[in-house]
């Protein structure tokens, strides 16, 4: 019998129809889309930029950090939430590579480095009025401090290559987002931009920050305790992290629910004890204590 080379029906190669290898294609990109926004570095066009970022916040200073002064009586004492450039200068000579600042808007439409308009920082403020850019640069925060503003953080970042400054935007969030943006266009990813509740993760991206922190204060008590709920959002959207009081850490099952997530975790405000939290598997804390970076 003359032996071909014709192959059975057993060994014959295999070949998908052009529609079955249409819907594997398309399973294929879903399943790469799903991946790339899960909770991990695969949502970040960048992820071991983000993994740097994220160890960079071990220890964020709070409003630029806790600085000595003399107060109206000539005592000298401390001072916490100055935003100042002295707090600045402070961070920049400690080697601090995260620094969180306050922002709210001056009379003129420009971005100040203040926690609120209130009198307590500084003689020429009256509560609840803001100053223009001018007149805040021309007082001196608790007595003692230069004020400073989006044009200090943005040239301390320029001296201090591969630190971030972490936004507490009081005012408008989204509108002192886009300030930023406009002002330092090159500067966007040295910014971890903080958000305050879900709805605003799509715009701050938009505008093209892509380091984004969720931080929980604003949210009431059962949003904030929700720790399934903030874990599906962090599935869907990549997160530097959660930030929150370290009040919640006494919450029973909270910090392990939360740690469900995948997303780091961090906590403020904390000026002494932090190995408790970081035993907890809490990444990183914010605090009014300059610490030296390494």
């Amino acid at each position: 019998m003359k032996q071909t080379n014709r192959p059975t029906r057993q060994n014959r190669p295999f070949f998908p129809s052009p529609a079955a290898l249409s819907a594997i294609l398309t399973l294929a990109l879903l399943f790469l889309c799903a991946c790339s926004r899960g909770p991990g570095y695969g949502g970040f066009s960048d992820p071991a930029e983000a993994a740097r970022i994220r160890e960079s916040l071990r220890y964020v200073i709070h409003a630029a950090g806790r600085l000595e002064g003399v107060d109206s009586s000539g005592a000298v004492r401390t001072y916490d939430g100055s935003n100042s450039v002295e707090g600045l200068e402070q961070c920049e000579k400690a080697g601090a590579r995260a620094v969180e600042l306050d922002f709210n808007f001056t009379a003129d439409g420009q971005l100040a480095c203040i926690h609120d308009w209130y009198s307590e920082y500084a003689d020429g403020i009256e509560d609840g009025v803001p100053l223009t850019l001018g007149e805040f640069r021309a007082e001196r925060i608790f007595r003692n401090f230069t004020p400073a503003w989006i044009g200090d953080a943005a040239d301390w970042l320029r001296r201090n290559e591969g630190a971030v400054i972490v936004t507490d935007i009081k005012d408008d969030n989204l509108a002192g987002c886009r300030a930023i943006a406009e002002f330092c266009p090159d500067l966007k990813n040295r910014f971890v931009v903080q958000i305050y509740d879900e709805s605003e993760y799509d715009a701050v991206r938009e505008l093209g920050f892509e380091y984004v922190i969720f931080t929980l204060y604003r949210l009431d008590w059962n949003a904030k305790t929700d720790w399934r709920a903030l874990g599906q959002f962090a599935e869907e959207h990549p997160l530097i992290g959660f930030t929150f009081s370290y009040e919640l850490c006494s919450v029973d099952g909270y910090v392990d629910g939360m740690l469900r997530s995948g997303v780091p975790l961090y906590v403020h405000t904390v000026n002494e004890g932090e190995e408790a939290y970081f035993d907890m598997g809490i990444a990183g804390v914010y605090t009014d204590i300059v610490r030296w970076a390494g």
